[in-house]
């Protein structure tokens, strides 16, 4: 796995952060440690773009300009992660300027007010850029999109990387809720071979191995839904013609769950 260093100041790397249980913003593992030392090791982004597989929405949104709510959207869990609150803020001319490069690939986006940051989103930002400081936009995933609509997304906003622009898409390259067992449970044999297959694609820049979805070992044992591997695609899109992805952390928990983190860049 390579260390973490920025291209420049002014360019910035789209990544895939796994998001994990909620619990992983206030719980210790090796996923909650490399998140708080992200940002450390970054220049300051002038602004960040985020698509969570939270928000699922027909069509594609981006939220709407003004102070973005911090959705609590679990249930059963400590008190202490209900009373985190992440006040970013997504600028209007920032809004404006996704809507401009979507519209300049032919990708039509709806302004959406009824949003905000939910716990896909809020859990990796609150560790990684704790202040809340920096402007965000959130990217709904839409219900038809596949890995090619989403490398395409993606691709339509590549050009905002090179602006101080961080593109950041979450989930987990391994999710099933159902196949958990106690956190510390070393990874299940499925899992690793999901990854393997994933990172084959993934690190050679070799979208075409991995967009069979149903092609991969034991799928739908890793992905019963594929809402949390999707945004992968995005981030890959993100990095521009020709990226790769650079594998900067991986670590298991629950015995089933990958918290994989990527870097895209050609």
């Amino acid at each position: 796995m390579s260390a973490i260093t920025p291209h420049s100041a002014s360019t910035f790397a789209p990544m895939f952060l796994a998001h994990g249980s909620p619990m992983l913003a206030i719980e210790d593992s090796a996923a909650h440690q490399f998140l708080k030392s992200l940002g450390d090791n970054l220049p300051r982004p002038r602004a960040i773009i985020v698509l969570s597989p939270h928000w699922e929405t027909e069509g594609l949104r981006v939220s709407a300009p003004g102070p973005l709510r911090t959705i609590h959207d679990f249930g059963g869990f400590p008190r202490a992660l209900f009373e985190i609150q992440y006040p970013a803020n997504a600028p209007e001319a920032l809004v404006a300027d996704v809507k401009q490069h979507l519209a300049s690939a032919g990708i039509s986006a709806a302004v959406d007010a009824s949003w905000g940051l939910d716990h896909g989103a809020w859990v990796p930002l609150s560790l990684a850029f704790p202040d809340a400081d920096i402007p965000v936009v959130a990217l709904s995933l839409p219900l038809t999109y596949g890995p090619d609509q989403l490398f395409d997304l993606g691709l339509a906003l590549s050009p905002l990387k090179d602006d101080g622009v961080l593109i950041l898409a979450t989930g987990s390259t391994t999710h099933n809720l159902r196949m958990i067992m106690p956190k510390t449970t070393p990874a299940v044999d499925w899992a690793v071979a999901f990854d393997k297959w994933l990172d084959a694609g993934l690190m050679t820049g070799e979208r075409e191995r991995i967009s069979d979805l149903a092609a991969a070992p034991q799928f739908r044992l890793a992905h019963p839904t594929e809402e949390h591997l999707l945004p992968v695609f995005f981030a890959l899109g993100a990095g521009g013609e020709g990226a790769k992805g650079d594998l900067i952390h991986r670590s298991y928990e629950y015995g089933t769950l990958s918290m994989s983190y990527y870097r895209f860049a050609a």
